[in-house]
């Protein structure tokens, strides 16, 4: 009688831990099928204030740093109070050359691996007249079932300070701008000598101290203020990424510009740069003045405008492989993070 209680019991168990097993191995076959892509790191931007008839220019950064996703569609909003300028828009991924978007409901269709970033840049016109509107522009990423918005607003016909009150409460700044960044030859071969050029320039009214320049070579994401030098923008491992510092001893007088070249002068402790693309595909370059000022969040000069004023970019430029298909090392020295210059 007890055998058979036992072989009972067993008959009973066999099923229910089979049936177990098998709801256990079902869920984690969906739990590994299930991929999910992040896009929390993408970003607009544009400019803070615009007057009326002014064209104004946004960027969009899409960056996945998740699992890969198929499909992702990309669309924008157009502002009310001002109008798409057909034609304008146009993106680039990393290893690709500049394309047209679509419309605005669909401006790209594209698939990103994890780590891939996509740069799309598009103009509107403003056409309001009410002082102080805002204009605020809305992109979205859409994949599976997914959305992430990106927002910038801008102020269009902000308050003006007539002549009287300027006389009275003037106070001369210093104002750094990048004028252009160039690369000759501009469609070079991985390994072949190229010169950068980038020429900076104080629009402001009083000189300029000692300040730094940076170039970024695909930074993730682009800077957008100062204390972010190029090494702590890369995505990948630091001996694969390039960037150049230059340090401007003499300052810069109200009006002045200086021509800046990746053929000397720059701060080889802070460099990584060995006079060529390493890697083909396409690059996206951006520099920034007054790029550096340990623990002061305006750089080393404060000026009238800061931030993406500073900023240029991004200058892209198509890279084609070498002759046997290899990507290049540069055997330079990399700098290391955190990036501490040995200058003020």
């Amino acid at each position: 009688m007890k055998r058979l209680i036992y072989r009972a019991g067993i008959s009973r168990i066999v099923p229910i831990f089979l049936a177990t097993a098998v709801g256990v191995m079902l869920t984690l076959a969906v739990v590994l099928a299930q991929t999910t892509a992040n896009f929390d790191s993408s970003y607009k931007t544009g400019p803070p204030f615009a007057e009326a008839g002014d064209v104004i220019t946004y960027t969009i950064v899409a960056v996945n740093s998740g699992d890969p996703a198929s499909g992702v569609v990309l669309s924008d909003t157009a502002p009310n109070g001002a109008t798409f300028i057909p034609g304008s828009c146009t993106y680039v991924t990393q290893t690709g050359p500049v394309q047209p978007c679509g419309l605005l409901d669909n401006m790209w269709q594209e698939d990103f691996a994890a780590g891939d970033r996509i740069t799309t840049t598009l103009a509107f016109q403003v056409i309001t007249g009410t002082m102080g509107w805002s204009l605020e522009n809305c992109a979205y990423l859409s994949w599976d079932s997914s959305q992430e918005e990106m927002c910038f607003t801008t102020t269009a016909n902000p308050a003006t300070i007539y002549l009287p009150l300027i006389m009275r409460n003037f106070t001369p700044m210093p104002d750094l701008q990048v004028a252009s960044l160039t690369v000759a030859p501009s469609n070079p071969t991985a390994g072949q000598p190229v010169t950068i050029t980038i020429i900076v320039e104080n629009v402001g009214e009083a000189a300029a101290g000692p300040f730094w320049v940076g170039l970024y070579d695909n930074p993730a994401p682009p800077p957008t203020e100062a204390n972010q030098p190029w090494n702590s923008l890369c995505s990948g491992p630091l001996a694969d990424c390039y960037g150049i510092a230059w340090y401007v001893a003499g300052g810069l007088g109200a009006g002045e510009s200086v021509a800046l070249t990746s053929l000397s002068g720059y701060e080889a402790a802070q460099t990584h740069w060995p006079g060529y693309f390493a890697q083909n595909g396409n690059h996206a370059l951006y520099t920034f003045a007054d790029s550096w000022n340990w623990n002061v969040q305006h750089g080393a000069v404060e000026e009238r405008n800061e931030g993406l004023d500073n900023r240029f970019g991004p200058v892209s430029t198509a890279v084609a492989a070498s002759a046997n298909g290899e990507a290049l090392r540069s055997v330079e020295d990399v700098p290391l993070i955190p990036w501490r210059p040995n200058r003020p």
